[in-house]
């Protein structure tokens, strides 16, 4: 599974993917949180559907999250095409 691919579960397919996991203690939110966060420092182009997606996800701590991470990968994908080799 991708990164990005985190992004498209909801609660049920959460709790049932982490049913024997500790990722389960953090929560839908908590993970989600995480996987927006790492994608904004690593993440691409190829990521930005995902998280479009999940900007429009109706917990505010994911929205703004995805929201910050597809402004991460903008910004750093506008430096790297402005670079002279």
């Amino acid at each position: 599974m991708l990164l990005r691919d985190y992004l498209k579960l909801n609660d049920v397919e959460f709790r049932a993917l982490f049913r024997n996991s500790p990722i389960k203690r953090i929560k839908r939110r908590g993970f989600l949180r995480n996987v927006c966060i790492a994608l904004g420092n690593v993440g691409g182009l190829a990521d930005l559907s995902a998280l479009k997606g999940a900007a429009s996800d109706p917990d505010e701590l994911i929205a703004e999250h995805a929201a910050w991470a597809i402004e991460r990968i903008q910004e750093r994908c506008e430096m790297e095409a402005s670079k002279v080799c």
